[in-house]
């Protein structure tokens, strides 16, 4: 994020409204939790009789925990709160305005809906409309964490991945249209860029990962085909999570297409089964067990609840983020 330059807002400020402008001592670090005051810098200014705080991100925030930020602060505040930042996508400004987050990014970039001020740039191609990762996109994201990607290109994503160059760029696309700082253009080339550490990257695009299971089918043998191993199942290879009653597999939908599962193999409800195959929307295995990420959100929520799960989950996230699954 720039740097929040008083002088400069002051001006923007005094071109927009054509009235005085003076910045003013912040006094309000008693009215807010300690989490906001560490997320935020923010300056008072007066303009004519009124205060306004110009809200500036430390780091990048997600715009849906903005929208939650921005209600609290406005409500403890007492006052109108203006985000003043970049970073932004063309579709993250139109996201702010949807939100109704005001802002002030330049001369060219001004939603100010209380003084009816609306001026922003044209986006120059419409971005999908998306709220949490495609499973391509949610897998790109995973690898590049275990990974440790820190720019790397379309193509090369391509070729790692053995998928198309279009499915590469429509994953990127759909980064970019999540207004998440992890994408760049140099000439007409389009890259994976990420400038964060593992636990950070993860922190930025958690809220928009996915159960990576379409369906899960109990059954009432194990059937004789190599599998690999899925939620809690994977989880215990992560950590020190004993074993389940009965062990959990992942397959994609080809592979159980080709195991021919017959109504009569599959465990009625209320039974104990012999295995539970969950069919993945992707796949990301090492050894026979599914990446760690993507093995807790395969957990199901009444396995969430058990604390020795939780205290499984921290432990096998902290192995990723300290590079001990690459």
């Amino acid at each position: 994020m720039f740097r929040f330059e008083v002088k400069k807002m002051e001006e923007i400020l005094k071109e927009i409204l054509h009235i005085p402008v003076k910045e003013k001592a912040f006094d309000g670090e008693n009215k807010l939790p300690l989490l906001l005051l560490g997320l935020y810098d923010i300056k008072v200014f007066m303009i004519g009789k009124k205060s306004v705080y110009m809200i500036q991100p430390k780091e990048h925030v997600s715009l849906p925990q903005l929208k939650k930020h921005f209600a609290k602060l406005k409500m403890l505040l007492g006052e109108d709160c203006i985000l003043y930042a970049d970073k932004y996508t063309q579709y993250g400004i139109f996201r702010l305005i949807e939100l109704n987050i005001p802002f002030i990014f330049g001369n060219n970039n001004i939603y100010l809906p209380n003084l009816g001020i609306r001026i922003h740039d044209k986006p120059k191609a419409k971005l999908p409309d998306v709220k949490q990762f495609s499973p391509f996109t949610q897998k790109l994201v995973l690898m590049a964490l275990y990974c440790g990607w820190k720019t790397i290109s379309g193509k090369e994503i391509a070729e790692f991945l053995k998928v198309s160059r279009m499915t590469v760029n429509r994953a990127l696309i759909e980064l970019e249209a999540l207004s998440l700082p992890l994408t760049e253009i140099k000439g007409k080339t389009k890259y994976f860029k990420n400038d964060f550490s593992k636990k950070e990257l993860f922190g930025v695009c958690e809220e928009y990962l996915v159960s990576p299971v379409k369906k899960t089918v109990k059954l009432k043998h194990i059937p004789d085909y190599t599998f690999v191993k899925s939620g809690g199942s994977a989880l215990a290879e992560y950590s020190l999570l004993g074993e389940s009653a009965y062990p959990v597999f992942a397959i994609d939908r080809e592979g159980y297409g080709k195991l021919e599962i017959k109504q009569e193999e599959i465990v009625a409800k209320g039974e104990e089964p012999a295995c539970i195959i969950q069919i993945h929307r992707y796949l990301i295995d090492k050894n026979g067990v599914v990446d760690p990420i993507s093995a807790i959100l395969s957990m199901s929520s009444s396995e969430l609840e058990d604390a020795r799960v939780e205290q499984a989950i921290e432990e096998t996230k902290e192995g990723v983020f300290n590079g001990r699954w690459t």
